[in-house]
């Protein structure tokens, strides 16, 4: 470097011997040394530029200066921009999606970070894939007697109070059994949602609530219902599903399936209550055990020994998957009415990767879903 102005910056390499200064281009940027004073300064590339204008080596019109031989030739033509990989969650025109979160209370627990990446994601990601609803099947927290746990799931959550949904408690967000939904009133009770334009009716403090709302040539009934229901709460579902008999009904739970999709104790009784009498319910949405899968079940609704109605029932819950509490794994469900198909997706904003247990390695894991799971089609048989 010493007594040299390299000039890099411009591809012109000149060398001008300086009194006072001496400045060049490094791998950390442009610098400048100070004979007098020994030390060593970085440079802003348009510094550089003036110090060289002023040391003559390089002229104000930036006239070309002939390159020593072997030198290669600079290019004027630019770098092929890459194109870019086509996202399935963006949205096609007529498409609309559905996002469904479930079981994130290891966040809340060590990983609060992790969930507001992706409910932030959710947000942010709206309108390209013309999000029209969102989900969450419990287990907000771990702790349903910890402040600080409800209060990661309080400003995760905050990211979607615009956008139509619904939330339900989990065993975690109550103390299993015990049913003490003192807590989760407090912060997710029907005071903060019946604002949404979408929201129907509160069951005992939004213990149970359902939704009501409208995308493409489809009219949506979304029932809720969260840990621990008595006979009351059964009933109480039962009617609505009475109640709206030309709706495309879903039924939101956190306790349906067994991790081999049996059906648990209290999945049991919605089946037997719910599930097979009303005729309008097209899917079930749960959480709690540790799977990603989508079980049909046939109903024959006029006993005409034909099955006229499939019922999809489908678990979500990444807790036990990777790192961070799930890795940031949600499913998106698309709604794709002109091909008359729903696709579901997995998807982590925090890994930017869709399917999670493809890899061999996850396959091996103690609570390892098949991957054939966490992507499905299904028919949507009331536009047929």
């Amino acid at each position: 470097m010493k007594g040299l102005c390299h000039c890099t910056a411009w591809e012109v390499p000149c060398q001008t011997p300086v009194s006072s200064l001496l400045f060049a281009v490094s791998p950390d940027g442009f610098v400048c040394y100070h004979r007098a004073m020994k030390k060593q300064f970085h440079l802003l590339p348009f510094v550089c530029f003036l110090l060289c204008l002023l040391a003559g080596c390089v002229s104000p019109s930036l006239e070309p200066v002939a390159l020593p031989p072997g030198s290669p030739a600079p290019s004027a033509t630019l770098p092929p921009v890459p194109t870019p990989t086509p996202d399935a969650l963006t949205a096609e025109p007529g498409v609309y999606t559905i996002a469904w979160l479930s079981d994130t209370q290891y966040y809340c627990k060590k990983w609060p970070e992790t969930f507001y990446t992706m409910t932030a994601f959710v947000r942010d990601a709206a309108a390209r894939m013309n999000l029209r609803y969102y989900v969450h099947t419990g287990d907000l927290v771990n702790n349903y007697a910890n402040e600080e746990q409800w209060a990661v799931a309080v400003r995760a959550m905050a990211s979607l109070t615009r956008i139509p949904g619904g939330v339900l408690a989990g065993n975690h967000d109550v103390h299993h059994s015990d049913g003490d939904y003192k807590n989760f009133s407090a912060y997710f009770g029907e005071n903060q949602f019946s604002f949404k334009p979408c929201y129907g009716e509160s069951y005992r403090d939004n213990r149970g609530h359902y939704d009501l709302w409208e995308a493409g040539n489809t009219r949506y009934l979304f029932v809720y219902m969260g840990f621990a229901p008595d006979a009351g709460c059964i009933a109480w579902v039962r009617s609505v599903f009475d109640r709206f008999p030309d709706r495309v009904g879903v039924l939101c739970l956190h306790d349906y399936l067994m991790t081999d999709l049996s059906l648990s104790e209290d999945g049991q009784r919605f089946y037997e209550e719910v599930v097979t009498p009303c005729s309008n319910l097209y899917l079930v949405l749960c959480g709690h055990r540790y799977n990603v899968a989508c079980l049909p079940t046939f109903f024959d609704d006029d006993g005409d020994g034909k099955p006229e109605r499939t019922v999809y029932q489908m678990i979500n819950n990444y807790q036990a998957a990777g790192i961070e509490g799930g890795s940031g794994y949600m499913r998106f469900l698309q709604i794709d009415e002109g091909r008359g198909e729903m696709r579901v997706y997995s998807y982590s904003p925090l890994l930017d990767d869709y399917v999670y247990y493809d890899e061999p390695s996850h396959g091996e894991e103690r609570y390892a879903a098949d991957p054939a799971g966490e992507y499905v089609q299904l028919p949507l048989p009331w536009l047929s």
